[in-house]
């Protein structure tokens, strides 16, 4: 649902999308990488409130917009691609460019940069391949030093979540770990792997992540602020 409001007598549109929830308490406002402003409210909240809603936070929406705006401008190729898991860097080269220039085409990635959704699949399938190196080691050397075993691994692309560990054992792992230093990916492979004894986040899970993780309050407040450094290309199509 596409809507927009009037901010005291002046035209300032808003595109938002409308979403009631039976879960939410209160009316909450939240921007989505590539998905715009959304409203979120309780199943009683009336509708008609909304824009007085928008108009209260107007100066905040525009500023967040204006910020998810540059994260989009951003989302072109890039020249390289830089892996904090393992602080490793690897060339993004022009297939039209000069090869000759490139003194080793091994340790570089070729695309064609003028088809950009093409380079994105393939830009994205190396990194897919790079998290089945990287990830399951890591997290069957945390799985043995804790002794919080698993099922199996399951490797994907998420929009929010960077795990998850289900009722039958498999743990999950976003794929943009690979963005993120390796002290707090490793706290997020323990998180999960705590959920094999806690499926929730009661006081004794977090009682457990703190046995094996002093300092995992760091590690949250990082992954946290990961979030807005993944590189946008990597974004742009699971918000479409």
């Amino acid at each position: 649902m596409a809507s927009n409001f009037n901010n005291n007598g002046v035209n300032k549109p808003f595109d938002y999308s409308l979403r009631v929830s039976r879960r939410a308490r209160y009316a909450k406002l939240q921007i989505k990488p590539y998905g715009g402003l959304e409203v979120v409210i309780p199943v009683r909240f009336p509708k008609k409130a909304v824009p007085q809603l928008l108009n209260k936070h107007a100066e905040w929406i525009e500023k967040q917009l204006a910020k998810q705006q540059n994260h989009i401008n951003a989302a072109v190729l890039p020249s390289e691609i830089y892996l904090a898991i393992n602080n490793s860097c690897i060339d993004v080269v022009n297939e039209s460019h000069d090869r000759q220039n490139s003194l080793n085409l091994h340790d570089c990635l070729v695309v064609n940069k003028d088809d950009y959704q093409q380079s994105v699949k393939q830009l994205r399938q190396w990194i897919r391949k790079q998290a089945w190196v990287l990830l399951p080691p890591l997290l069957e050397q945390l799985s043995r030093s804790t002794g919080l075993d698993y099922k199996k691994i399951s490797i994907r692309s998420q929009k929010t979540r960077w795990g998850s560990c289900s009722s039958s054992g498999t743990i999950s792992l976003n794929d943009q770990l690979l963005f993120v230093d390796r002290a707090s990916a490793e706290y997020l492979m323990v998180h999960e792997l705590c959920h094999r004894r806690h499926m929730n986040h009661s006081p004794k899970f977090w009682q457990l992540v703190e046995f094996h993780c002093p300092n995992y309050r760091e590690h949250e407040s990082a992954l946290t602020r990961a979030k807005a450094e993944i590189p946008g290309w990597i974004l742009r199509d699971l918000y479409r």
